[in-house]
């Protein structure tokens, strides 16, 4: 019996079926638009699953947002980066569609679960997952269980304010850390600066450029200012933009532990760079799942 995972992007769909033992049995990866095509987003996902699992016996479906919740987990509220993606009852919808049971989070809680346990990462206490892809990622567990805050919005690191930044964020707001340091900035950037260059070869031809080195050390502030807040246990970054060729991990990580409060945590600090897999937060829904169900 196969518990369903699915990652919904901006730009890409995944989805997987995995077993009991966490194998992966069944993998797609489709553009989000090939699904989400008639305007009816339940609707579109609904007839996608089905059509999925239409030869497998499904226990449950997690699907990963890029987005707020609210508190409860059944809907979604807001997808800076996916418009028309906003107050969406998802549970009760597909839930009464599919009959079976309907797990939803942030697909950003699901790349930590995946993270957690590839990296033998033990419950206890705080640990933090920061990805930098379109925009920024970040998941916080505390005794094994994600921070959701009172509203179902904690953990949005990438909308605290920047000063001085006049950049309008997709959430709505104006300065947001992830207009300067996700992915779309370094679109941008690309735009701006280097309009010859692919946005996937900037840090091979243009690395030693001021702008970008300003653009990594932008991204370390973000992962120095969760540290410097929280003091957790363990620290995992990882996501599509660090995967990029010729991206300065050296620099990145020197630019971290420069803007960490010491002594502590720097002395002690557990800084771990992830892989970014492309089952990742499919594999990680169906664990989060797995948990949810016992």
């Amino acid at each position: 019996m196969a518990i369903i995972g699915i990652d919904i992007g901006g730009t890409n769909f995944r989805i997987g079926a995995v077993d009991e033992d966490g194998s992966v049995l069944k993998f797609e990866k489709v553009s989000t638009k090939s699904v989400l095509r008639s305007g009816d987003v339940l609707k579109d996902i609904a007839e996608f699953i089905k059509e999925f699992t239409k030869d497998l016996t499904v226990r449950a479906v997690a699907i990963g947002f890029p987005a707020t919740l609210d508190p409860e987990r059944k809907k979604v509220v807001q997808a800076p980066n996916i418009p028309y993606m906003e107050d969406l009852p998802v549970c009760d919808y597909l839930s009464a569609e599919l009959n079976i049971p309907i797990v939803a989070e942030r697909d950003v809680t699901y790349a930590l679960c995946y993270d957690m346990a590839k990296y033998k990462i033990p419950e206890k206490g705080i640990t933090c997952g920061i990805y930098f892809g379109t925009g920024i990622g970040n998941a916080i567990s505390i005794e094994g269980i994600p921070l959701a805050g009172r509203h179902g919005t904690a953990g949005e690191l990438g909308h605290i304010p920047v000063l001085g930044s006049d950049v309008v964020c997709g959430c709505g707001n104006t300065g947001c850390l992830e207009a300067v340091a996700g992915g779309k900035a370094l679109v941008k950037i690309q735009q701006e600066h280097f309009p010859d260059t692919e946005v996937g070869a900037l840090f091979t031809e243009h690395g030693g450029e001021k702008v970008l080195l300003d653009f990594v050390d932008a991204m370390s502030a973000a992962v120095a200012t969760e540290i410097n807040i929280l003091d957790p246990d363990y620290v995992l970054v990882g996501g599509g933009v660090m995967k990029m060729a010729d991206f300065p991990m050296t620099y990145f990580e020197e630019c971290i532990r420069k803007r960490v409060r010491k002594p502590l945590p720097l002395n002690e600090l557990n800084l771990i760079f992830t892989e970014d897999e492309k089952d990742k937060s499919v594999v990680g829904g169906t664990l989060y799942a797995a948990k949810k169900l016992r």
